[in-house]
């Protein structure tokens, strides 16, 4: 009789493990991670009460999984289950709670996060929005404070705290999310990430939708969704996207999340009407590259002579570091390399649009990826642009 019950307890255990299996291949999980505990407090608040008030999957069902983590000033960070109970009301499952001093802008924070989420919900499809401040690809605090120290056009190793990144490998550079001074390297980003592959990374943060950061995420996800200027503090309509992220294939699904973004934005008075957005598809990045390296190669002396002030910008502020990147290859290159070129940007940049005006910023020419155009005198920002593998690729910083 006991082997009876040891084996029935046995096949019971088979039983329930192969279901979790074929549940967790089916799954698809979304998870928003609000790195909060900064000025944007109050708006993160606001995203997360949009996502709150919106469409849910059911609690019952477990082939569709809501999860935030949120981090909001003067509060403790949690991690979320949100669902709909039967009868449609709100229904809020805390997944683990952190301590009040964790650092949302940390690697390792983050990591533990998509464990923590992992082991709750096992899935075999990811998506991730990362909500907080952004820069793109730039090192830490250059954004407000770039470090430019030249000394006779050039920078010693002792002047230049990046010169030996180019020989090390150093990754303790920042550029997603802030959380009491410190931010998160796009190198750790990347890496972090890599612990799962994504269908798709939304970037719920300003002048991310640079080539630089795309390129790093090439072999992380399937698609990108970014803005390259500024996102109004707003950010993007949790309250409509969500249903449509769980309910179209995922390309479809970024198109859609990308126009709800921008009819958002126009519905707005005229001077809040301002939106920038694309897709990415990360399988057309390579030949974007190879496409580059050419036009680079060839005309590297026209590049550094190149009018900056006749390509169209992606920044305010003086902050430029973000140009539009067809309008920039088309300046340089040949009709034949532009050509090329224009095929690969094409076949990356899968949707794109953009109000006339970002806030005081005219966009006449409008490509939907950003890039870095190249000055000599920046030579603390040169050393760290030739960690990227953007550049690595394409040879833009020599």
């Amino acid at each position: 009789m006991r082997r009876f019950l040891l084996l029935i307890c046995a096949l019971l255990c088979l039983t329930a493990c192969d279901r979790d299996e074929r549940l967790a291949k089916d799954r698809q999980m979304l998870l928003v991670y609000f790195a909060g505990n900064n000025s944007l407090s109050y708006e993160a608040v606001s995203d997360y009460n949009s996502i709150r008030n919106g469409w849910l999957p059911t609690t019952r069902g477990s082939e569709k999984v809501m999860l935030v983590y949120h981090h909001f000033m003067d509060e403790a960070p949690a991690l979320v289950r949100l669902s709909w109970d039967r009868k449609g009301n709100l229904v809020e499952d805390i997944i683990r709670e952190y301590p009040f001093d964790t650092n949302s802008a940390d690697a390792q924070t983050l990591a533990t996060v998509l464990a923590d989420a992992e082991a709750a919900w096992p899935s075999a499809h990811h998506g991730i929005s990362l909500w907080s401040h952004g820069s793109g690809f730039l090192p830490p605090g250059y954004y407000l404070h770039p470090q430019e120290r030249a000394r006779e056009g050039r920078l010693s190793e002792e002047a230049d705290p990046y010169a030996h990144m180019v020989k090390s490998g150093d990754d303790t550079l920042k550029s997603f999310g802030e959380d009491n001074g410190a931010e998160m390297d796009l190198l750790d980003l990347r890496k972090t990430l890599s612990r799962f592959h994504y269908d798709f990374i939304i970037f719920d943060c300003c002048l991310m939708g640079n080539v630089e950061l795309a390129y790093e995420m090439r072999n992380v996800c399937d698609y990108i969704v970014f803005s390259p200027t500024e996102i109004l503090a707003d950010g993007f309509p949790y309250e409509t996207i969500i249903q449509t992220i769980f309910n179209q294939p995922t390309e479809a699904a970024m198109r859609s999340v990308a126009q709800s973004y921008m009819a958002h934005y126009r519905s707005f008075s005229d001077d809040y009407c301002s939106a920038t957005v694309s897709v990415v598809n990360t399988l057309g990045l390579t030949s974007l590259a190879e496409a580059c390296r050419t036009v680079f190669h060839n005309h590297r002396d026209q590049i550094l002579m190149l009018d900056r002030s006749k390509v169209q910008p992606y920044f305010r502020y003086n902050k430029h570091w973000y140009y539009d990147i067809d309008d920039f290859v088309q300046q340089v290159a040949t009709d034949s390399e532009y050509q090329a070129f224009n095929r690969a940007l094409n076949a990356a940049v899968i949707f794109r649009d953009a109000t006339d005006y970002f806030l005081d910023l005219k966009i006449s020419h409008y490509s939907g990826l950003s890039i870095y155009i190249p000055r000599p005198e920046y030579t603390v920002l040169n050393n760290y642009y030739k960690t990227l593998a953007w550049n690595q690729a394409t040879g833009l910083v020599q």
